[in-house]
C-alpha cells in the first residue's frame, strides 16, 4: 500500500492563450502536513481548483488513495475524504455552533430533528478542540479562529482524510493562528492529512513537514521543510531570486511635521498622539483589535473621534473624507478589492478616479488622457497586465494592490496611510511594493503612515514604529540595530514598557 495520499504526474491546465499548469508532478505523504507556496499567479489556486473538482483538468493525472480521482465537483471531493477550509468561511452567522455541525447531515425520526450518535461524535470532536465553545451559542458572535475550529471539528468528526486549507491564518489574530497551528499539529493523531497555503513563510518553517513550491505554472522542487536552510531558500525557489528587507534609514527631516494627531478619542481609541514628519516612513504595529484600522479612519475623516488633527499646519475641520483629501491626504484600504477598487472596471478607469483633473474637462473624460495616465503608472508601478484596459478584478492580488497605490499617487498626496499594504500578496510582490514605497518617499515628495500586523514588515521599512495596545499608544521607538522585538511583543500584548 503506498505511503502517499496523492500522487500528482504531468497535471495541466490550458485556457485559450495561457497555461495555467505544466507537466505539475508530485507527491503528497500521509498524516503530515504539506505546503503549498508560490507567487500570486503561481499556479497554486488552479491546483486546487482542480482538486476539489471546481475546474477540470486538461490532461494528467492524480491518484487520491491508490485510486484514480477526477471530480466533476465538490460533493465528489468530499465524497472521496476530502474537506477543504477555504478564506471565505463556510459557516452560518444566523444558526448557532450545532446547527452548523449538522448543517447538511441532520438526523431526524418522524420529521422531527433528533441529535444521534453521528452529531454527538461532531459535538465531542468540538468540545476536544475547542472546551469553551459553547455549542448553544450563534455563530456571528465568535471569532474567524473559532469559526474555523468549527469547520475542521466537522471535517474530523465525519472522518476527512485530507484538509486543504488556504490562507487559514491571513484573517485572524496572532493569538488565534498560534492556536491554530497547535490544532493543525495534532490533525495527526486523527489520521488527517494537511495541505496547507500560505504566504506565511514562518509559519511554514514552524508546522510544515514537506513544502512543494510552484513557479510560473511548473513546480520548482519539494523538499522537506527540516532540509531548507530557512526561508530565503524558499524564497528563491519561488521568485528565482534572493529578496531582503534590511531596514535602510530613508532623509528625514524632523523640523517638519506633515501630520499631527493629539489625543484622537472614539469608542475605539483613547487618546492617540503621534506626528509625522517630512519624508519619514511612519509604523504603527498592534495585535488584531489594536487599533490600527481604527486610527486610519480617524486621520482619514471616515470616522468621527474627538481630538486635534494637522496637515500641513491647517487644522481639520470637517471630519470627512472629502476634506482630507483636498488636504492631502490618500489612503490605500486594508480591503483594496471591496475599498480600494472598482473590480469591474479596467486599469485606465482605476487609476485616475482621485484626480480625474488630470484626465477631464468641463466634465467630460478625455480617453487619451486617462490612457496616457494610466500607461505612465503602469511602468512606473511594474504592474504586470496585457494593458490599460485590462479589467483589474482579473489581476493578481500584488498587482491590484499596485493599482490602489499608483491611484493614490497619481492625486499628488502629501501623505499617504497604508493599512495592511501587503496582505494576502505573495513573497515577490510584496519585495516590489516595498520599494515602491521607499520610491514615494524619495520621487513623489509624500511622508507615508504603514498599519500592519506583521513585525518584520514594520521594521523593514520604518524609520519609526508606534506600538498599539487595546485603542491606545503604548511605546514609540526609533528602528535600528538596537531594536528588541521582544519587548516590542511584551508590549503590544499588554506589558508594561
Amino acid at each position: 500500500m503506498s505511503e502517499h495520499i496523492i500522487e500528482v504526474r504531468d497535471l495541466t491546465k490550458k485556457y485559450p492563450g495561457v497555461m495555467a499548469l505544466k507537466g505539475v508532478s508530485f507527491d503528497i505523504t500521509k498524516n503530515t502536513v504539506h505546503c503549498i507556496v508560490g507567487e500570486n499567479g503561481a499556479g497554486k489556486s488552479t491546483f486546487i481548483k482542480i482538486m476539489t473538482g471546481a475546474i477540470q483538468k486538461s490532461s494528467g493525472e492524480i491518484q487520491y488513495n491508490g485510486k484514480e480521482y477526477q471530480p466533476k465537483n465538490i460533493k465528489d471531493a468530499m465524497k472521496a475524504g476530502m474537506s477543504v477550509l477555504y478564506q471565505e468561511l463556510n459557516v452560518v452567522d444566523d444558526l448557532t455552533v450545532k446547527e452548523n455541525l449538522t448543517l447538511g447531515i441532520e438526523e431526524s425520526r418522524g420529521g422531527v430533528l433528533k441529535y444521534g450518535p453521528t452529531s454527538e461524535k461532531l459535538f465531542k470532536v468540538l468540545k476536544q478542540f475547542a472546551p469553551e465553545i459553547d455549542l448553544d451559542s450563534k455563530v456571528e458572535k465568535l471569532s474567524v479562529g473559532k469559526k474555523q475550529i468549527i469547520e475542521i471539528a466537522k471535517a474530523v468528526a465525519l472522518e476527512t482524510d485530507l484538509i486543504i486549507m488556504d490562507e487559514p491564518t491571513a484573517a485572524i489574530s496572532e493569538k488565534e493562528a498560534e492556536r491554530l497551528l497547535e490544532l493543525i499539529r495534532n490533525l495527526k493523531k486523527h489520521n488527517v492529512t494537511v495541505i496547507f497555503i500560505s504566504h506565511r513563510l514562518a509559519e511554514i518553517m514552524e508546522i510544515g513537514d514537506n513544502v512543494t513550491v510552484f513557479r510560473d505554472g511548473q513546480v520548482i522542487g519539494t523538499k522537506a521543510v527540516k532540509d531548507l536552510s530557512g526561508q530565503q531558500e524558499m524564497i528563491q525557489m519561488m521568485i528565482g531570486k534572493v529578496v531582503s528587507q534590511e531596514y535602510v534609514p530613508n532623509d528625514v527631516d524632523e523640523t517638519r511635521t506633515v501630520l499631527s494627531a493629539k489625543n484622537l478619542t472614539n469608542q475605539k481609541l483613547k487618546d492617540v498622539s503621534f506626528e509625522l514628519h517630512k519624508g519619514e516612513i511612519l509604523g504603527f504595529y498592534g495585535l488584531v483589535g489594536s487599533g490600527k484600522t481604527e486610527i486610519c479612519k480617524a486621520v482619514y475623516g471616515v470616522d468621527k473621534c474627538q481630538g486635534e488633527i494637522r496637515i500641513n499646519d491647517t487644522l481639520m475641520k470637517k471630519q470627512n473624507v472629502s476634506s482630507r483629501i483636498k488636504a492631502g491626504l490618500a489612503l490605500v484600504p486594508e480591503e483594496r478589492r471591496t475599498e480600494g477598487l472598482f473590480t469591474q472596471l479596467s486599469i485606465k478607469e482605476n487609476i485616475p478616479y482621485m484626480s480625474m483633473n488630470k484626465v477631464s474637462g468641463k466634465g467630460i473624460v478625455h480617453k487619451e488622457k486617462e490612457k496616457v495616465l494610466a500607461q505612465d503608472y503602469i511602468g512606473k508601478m511594474h504592474i504586470a497586465a496585457t494593458g490599460e484596459d485590462q479589467n483589474v478584478s482579473n489581476l493578481s492580488g500584488g498587482n491590484q494592490q499596485k493599482v490602489v497605490l499608483a491611484k493614490c499617487i497619481a492625486s499628488d498626496c502629501s501623505v499617504l496611510i497604508l493599512d495592511e499594504p501587503t496582505r494576502g500578496v505573495d513573497v515577490g510582490a510584496k519585495d516590489e511594493i516595498y520599494a515602491l514605497i521607499k520610491n514615494i518617499i524619495k520621487n513623489e515628495d509624500a511622508s507615508v503612515m504603514v498599519m500592519s500586523s506583521e513585525l518584520p514588515e514594520i521594521l523593514g521599512i520604518c524609520d519609526r514604529v508606534i506600538l498599539l495596545y487595546e485603542g491606545a499608544v503604548a511605546a514609540e521607538l526609533k528602528n535600528g540595530d538596537d531594536v528588541d522585538t521582544r519587548k516590542i511583543m511584551h508590549v503590544v500584548t499588554g506589558g508594561e514598557n
